[in-house]
């Protein structure tokens, strides 16, 4: 992937956060997992937080992580936490092509997901 590319997905991963379809856990799973290619452990050692933290910023809708753990986390993909208001223009009209790599992006998403042992 060059750098355009790279730039256009981490941009893309941020509006879906943004736009609240992704949750921010998930987003640093899709990240960590489709991006990096790391495990949890892995991407954990590198960044510097616990495996433990870091499942439970991915998994739980009410993690609440420190502003720390958040950037350490964006950091390898060059990005941080931030405050970011609504802009006052309309919002750009999405196109075939939008919609098409925004949906790549979801389906990769559920496919990091750990599936739950069945019963026997």
């Amino acid at each position: 992937m060059g750098p355009l590319q790279r730039k256009a997905l981490l941009e893309d991963v941020a509006r879906l956060v943004h736009s609240g379809e992704w949750r921010f856990g998930e987003a640093v799973r899709f990240l960590r997992a489709v991006v990096l290619k790391k495990n949890r452990e892995t991407f954990a050692r590198i960044v510097g937080v616990s495996t433990a933290a870091l499942q439970k910023l991915e998994e739980r809708p009410d993690a609440n992580p420190t502003l720390d753990t958040l950037n350490r986390v964006l950091k390898p993909f060059g990005g941080a936490v931030g405050i970011v208001f609504p802009r006052m223009e309309p919002p750009a009209i999405a196109t075939v092509d939008d919609e098409q790599r925004l949906a790549a992006l979801k389906a990769a998403l559920s496919g990091t997901r750990r599936r739950k042992p069945t019963k026997a």
